[in-house]
């Protein structure tokens, strides 16, 4: 009898485990995500997408993504169930058997309100552009393009770009080399391997260094592209089968391809790079891992993550976190999250609330070895322990706070003529404290005086009679 037992036993722990691995691999469950004292979970948003590259988000909450394929796709991610709404398809991508297609989109930072939705994408074999789309909020369709920039070189892969914006006016643009490494990365005047400075309108600006839009060179594949604290602009490429990157940009700077593969550590890279004054990476993966998108996390939503940057990969199909030090021109460590768990992971996204985005590239042709029957898919990953509604502002209004640290008083600097209400959150989204602030002597500043608050840090939340608010501020506050 014990043996009839002990064989039901077995049998059940197998089909169990059968269960799981059909669960997984049919996309059903979620995994969880601990950190030392702060548990994340994933939603999923969307699913059976074909191959989903960048993601944005417009000033209103929607989260806009653009597929490979060509077209521009938007979702509210508060719904309970999201619904696609496919606002345009670009009639002109030309998409090879690799990796040519979409492959950029960014939103105007004041998007809607400034209308202009920015895409790279190859438009024939050995051909890119970078175009600008005008949209209309009123009918939900873009209404005409511009064409700001042609004569990218293009390939059947190596067409990899990202467009992040330094501020209102002020744009950049990585591109790779088409797989063309002698002919354009170490060639100033070529714009593939390159990272590209402009203005809206796709013109140099006129402080870049060589004259022309080409802010740095000696790249060979970047795809991952944002900005830290203190501006400072990272950018993640991939390597050969060594020496994937993650680089701090620099005026000017030359990062070494074709001749140079992460650091200076051969003979020959050595004597290059002592004549051609190479950049190096802030760190470079070997064996190689296909780094993709890249973002950078600084938000109370998750305490663990202090000034970190996001980086996704494919080959390795997982996140790292990076934790930067102070001045951010140093990794100091690195973690894994959703390792092998979710497929190869292209594109991720912070949220100003706090909320992180990401999506999966699957079905690309040198994709999964599994391809879900849902794939490919967007997912949400947050803090449930955390109160985002506190301070998710979007309605916003520039503001300053200061000082920052503060013992007892503030003074906020906003453009109205009216008073404020000034909410003073913990860093878990708990109104600690309500105030009213008015106008002293002038219209724009405020002053908040004999705060009585423990030492702390905390988020001030600066409300208008509008109902717009000023950015969340992080403030140290002592009695």
């Amino acid at each position: 009898m014990n043996g009839v037992f002990s064989y039901i036993r077995e049998l059940m722990k197998r089909l169990f485990f059968i269960f799981f691995l059909l669960l997984h691999f049919l996309g059903f469950t979620q995994a969880d995500i601990q950190l030392n004292t702060t548990l994340l979970k994933s939603k999923r948003l969307a699913d059976h997408l074909d191959v989903p590259w960048d993601l944005d988000m417009d000033t209103e909450g929607n989260l806009w993504f653009v597929q490979r394929n060509g077209y521009l796709i938007k979702l509210n991610p508060s719904d309970d169930v999201p619904v696609l709404d496919s606002v345009y398809k670009v009639p002109d991508v030309f998409q090879s058997w690799d990796n040519s297609g979409l492959h950029a989109m960014a939103l105007h930072p004041k998007f809607p309100l400034i209308p202009f939705i920015y895409v790279y994408y190859t438009d024939g074999e050995f051909s890119g552009k970078l175009v600008r789309l005008n949209y209309s909020i009123n009918v939900n369709k873009i209404i005409d393009t511009t064409n700001l920039i042609s004569g990218f070189g293009g390939n059947s892969s190596h067409n990899g770009a990202r467009i992040v914006f330094e501020n209102d006016n002020i744009m950049y643009l990585c591109m790779g080399d088409a797989f063309s490494r002698f002919d354009f990365p170490q060639d100033v005047n070529s714009m593939n391997g390159k990272v590209l400075r402009m203005d809206i309108n796709g013109k140099a600006m006129p402080d870049n260094p060589f004259g022309n839009l080409v802010w740095s060179f000696g790249h060979r594949n970047p795809q991952g592209l944002v900005f830290g604290k203190n501006n400072l602009l990272y950018s993640s490429e991939h390597g050969t089968g060594i020496d994937d990157e993650l680089n701090l940009i620099e005026k000017g700077g030359n990062f070494g391809w074709p001749y140079v593969e992460g650091f200076c550590d051969t003979p020959e890279e050595m004597n290059f790079c002592d004549s051609a004054n190479i950049v190096e990476p802030l760190v470079a993966w070997t064996p190689t891992d296909a780094p993709c998108g890249l973002a950078y996390f600084d938000h109370p939503s998750i305490p663990e993550w202090n000034n970190v940057l996001l980086q996704t990969f494919l080959k390795s199909k997982r996140i790292s976190v990076l934790p930067l030090s102070y001045d951010g021109r140093t990794v100091t460590s690195e973690a894994y999250i959703l390792d092998y768990e979710v497929g190869r992971i292209r594109d991720v996204f912070v949220a100003p609330n706090g909320k992180i985005y990401y999506c999966t590239s699957n079905k690309e042709t040198n994709g999964a070895s599994v391809v879900q029957p849902d794939d490919d898919k967007i997912f949400e990953l947050y803090n449930p322990a955390f109160n985002y509604d506190t301070i998710t502002n979007n309605n916003i209004v520039d503001g300053v706070i200061f000082p920052n640290p503060s013992v007892n008083y503030l003074i906020i600097d906003l453009p109205i003529e009216a008073y404020v209400d000034v909410l003073i959150y913990d860093l878990l989204g708990n109104l600690k404290q309500e105030h009213k602030a008015y106008p002293d002597n002038n219209w724009s500043y405020f002053v908040l005086d004999r705060i009585n608050i423990e030492k702390g840090v905390y988020l001030i939340k600066t409300v208008l009679p509008s109902g717009k608010t000023n950015v969340e501020k992080v403030v140290f506050i002592g009695n």
